[in-house]
């Protein structure tokens, strides 16, 4: 194992060994065996994983069992937590869970391993996509243990739900934030109509346009918030229709090229091609909209950032470009609902809510690349067909 410094991305390697199946299966009976572990094991609330030293599932509760779909232990038994739970970076690595460069980001990777170390009891949160159910991700607070059965030194993992709670978090600094913000300017501009009695025609008419405007962002804000729960619910059903790229290109960059999000920057239309495709246009429009900000966002003044299109055959990619690079410890977990790069306001939903609509309902498929010299490029590429069957 090897932990860096804090001022540099923490890398893990796991030991290649693993105990076998039947040394695995003896510490899980002798397990069995200590009455007041395996009861109190089974008595907690949360997620319950005892593992060996090389992390192996040598037990766990049978709320863990019950809610990850399993019949009994025997299906997990000798499995690391990664492999066990169904994180979709389990087989990335070149052992399995805890050796590819996703596992150094992992907070129950990282409780595991300062506990089996130190000898203390440690805590991390841990962003967990899973394989199963069209990609769910679930926040978990990991704490781990150190343990002893006869003699036999274990890591008692207990692996608290608290997606709901950040979910909740993401709304109130997103939604409410986004929501205040549009009906302070609608408060404003109404003010301004009542206190001014002696406005001339033309400023009543315009203040007037721009009361309509911010309340149509309110109801767009508000609708996109009740899809976003339908769709993590699995509840969402798209709306397709024809959506005419060109059409799409140009209203994105008449929309964001004077934002105030885009003072001092750049925002140019690259190469457009002329294609129709069936898909959600307004679910579109919201997964470009927060591609073309984020790069405005990541973006010094002066720098460039450029919205094109490809024709791929049957697919069409869309690619937003900017000149910077992400850290690598960002680009591990940029499509984490609960990641954000902004530490004070951060909105830890704009990449993750891409990648759900846009590969979840729109069976497109959202990837990105970052590196020096050539910056950062987010694609999402769309089927030009929408297959219904598929809902």
């Amino acid at each position: 194992m090897n932990i860096t410094s804090p001022e540099t991305p923490k890398t893990y390697y796991a030991s290649p060994r693993r105990a076998g199946m039947e040394e695995v299966s003896a510490t899980h009976r002798r397990i069995l065996s200590d009455a007041t572990l395996q009861s109190l094991i089974d008595a907690l609330p949360d997620y319950v994983l005892v593992l060996n030293r090389e992390r192996q599932v040598v037990s766990a509760n049978t709320r863990l069992l019950d809610a990850f779909g399993f019949n009994n232990i025997g299906q997990i038994l000798a499995e690391r937590s990664g492999e066990a739970l169904g994180c979709i970076f389990s087989t990335v690595g070149p052992d399995g869970c805890g050796t590819s460069s996703h596992c150094s980001v992992c907070g129950t990777l990282l409780s595991i391993l300062e506990c089996q170390e130190r000898k203390v009891q440690s805590c991390h949160e841990c962003h967990l996509s899973l394989a199963r159910d069209g990609g769910t991700s679930l926040d978990l607070e990991v704490t781990a243990a150190p343990a002893t059965v006869d003699g036999i030194p274990l890591t008692v993992c207990i692996l608290r739900d608290i997606s709901d709670q950040k979910r909740r978090s993401i709304l109130e600094r997103v939604f409410f934030h986004d929501v205040v913000n549009t009906a302070g300017g609608i408060h404003g501009i109404a003010s301004m109509l009542v206190e001014n009695a002696e406005l001339s025609p033309e400023k009543e008419r315009q203040y007037k346009e721009w009361m309509v405007l911010l309340s149509n962002r309110l109801i767009d804000e508000i609708n996109h918030q009740r899809k976003l729960l339908a769709a993590e619910r699995g509840e969402f059903i798209p709306e397709v229709g024809i959506v005419d790229v060109p059409g799409l290109m140009r209203e994105m960059h008449a929309l964001y090229a004077s934002h105030d999000i885009a003072a001092g920057r750049n925002l140019v239309l690259g190469t457009i091609v002329p294609a129709l495709i069936e898909s959600d246009g307004a679910i579109l429009r919201r997964i470009l909209g927060n591609l073309v900000k984020n790069a405005l966002e990541a973006s010094d003044r002066g720098e460039t950032v450029t919205l094109s299109s490809m024709d791929d055959g049957d697919t069409i990619t869309f690619a937003v470009h900017n000149a910077g690079e992400m850290p690598s410890e960002v680009q591990l977990q940029i499509f984490q609902r609960s990641f954000s790069t902004k530490s004070s306001t951060g909105r830890g939903i704009g990449t993750y809510s891409v990648r759900l609509f846009g590969e979840r309902y729109l069976k497109g498929k959202v990837s990105f690349t970052s590196r020096e010299p050539e910056g950062t490029t987010f694609r999402i590429t769309i089927p030009k067909l929408f297959s219904q069957h598929d809902h």
